[in-house]
């Protein structure tokens, strides 16, 4: 997915172009209140309406969106968010010390290293505070609904970008008197999109923004799982990426009127340079001529 900001010169044919105006959702998000819903945002249910997370709690969320979620849409959307938070990004959690509704009294107390010295290999168990967190955040190519040439379900995965967080691995080393160290990371490329675009999706919602978007958002349905096709939605936008300090995570939307979407850009832990991932949320309903 190409990079909202870029020029029309820079831009390959087929690649998402922002060409109306953008909205930066991540401005007051926390501090506002907003007024309940009455029905799901994911299927439309009013019976059993329990209150939502737009950012995961465990991403340091605070902002709810009152009566918008049913009882089985959490329990999906939430089993995805504890396949990310509880995988891959549960040690980085523990160090910034981010929300957990057990204070992290179930996180693992150390983990494990691979470390190689005098031509030995061994593993040590460090503690978060002391262990050389590389968070691997998948890179996507794509939305299939942009460049559908070979997609057959899933998400189709291009790469890797490492971010390092807490003690410098080389410094780690050193301390350890190790030539070289290394530590395995298992994602699940589906769930971690899911994620980002359940994020999108329900920051959208809150903000109004789905009354842009014609009939049911393109997204819902593969947020839940009912279909195996989140890589049509998300895809990661290309170009230069950028940290901003103060920022723990950063959402925008832009409208695309040109292709007729409204399209959603999440960047988590975005004071790091990771990645932002694109999510097309739905086809932009015609404007009514004033």
């Amino acid at each position: 997915m190409s990079d909202p900001r870029r020029t029309k010169k820079d831009r390959e044919k087929g690649q998402v172009r922002h060409t109306g105006g953008s909205h930066n959702a991540m401005e007051s998000i926390s501090l506002k209140t907003y007024a309940p819903v009455g029905h799901c945002i994911y299927c439309g249910c009013t019976t059993n309406l329990e209150r939502e997370h737009i950012i995961p709690f465990g991403l340091d969320g605070t902002a709810v969106l009152p009566k918008s979620t049913c009882r089985t849409c959490a329990k999906l959307t939430g089993r995805q968010e504890e396949i990310v938070l509880r995988g891959p990004m549960w040690a980085i959690r523990v160090y910034r010390e981010l929300r957990s509704r057990t204070k992290h009294r179930d996180a693992p107390k150390t983990y494990p290293l691979t470390v190689i010295r005098q031509e030995a290999e061994e593993v040590l168990d460090l503690p978060a505070q002391e262990y050389p967190i590389l968070l691997h955040f998948p890179t996507f190519a794509a939305p299939a609904f942009l460049r559908p040439e070979g997609y057959k379900s899933g998400i189709r995965l291009s790469g890797i970008n490492t971010i390092a967080f807490g003690p410098p691995p080389e410094e780690v080393a050193r301390r350890l008197g190790a030539t070289s160290i290394s530590l395995t990371q298992e994602y699940e490329p589906v769930a971690f999109a899911r994620v980002v675009a359940k994020i999108a999706h329900a920051t959208a919602a809150a903000e109004g923004l789905l009354k842009l978007v014609e009939g049911n958002p393109y997204i819902v349905q593969s947020i839940l799982g009912s279909v195996d096709d989140i890589g049509r939605w998300v895809g990661t936008i290309d170009g230069p990426v950028e940290a901003f300090a103060g920022q723990l995570h950063r959402i925008l939307f832009h409208r695309n009127d040109e292709q007729g979407l409204l399209l959603g850009e999440v960047q988590l832990f975005s004071y790091s340079q990771a990645p932002r991932y694109g999510v097309i949320l739905g086809k932009l309903a015609p404007v009514s001529p004033s």
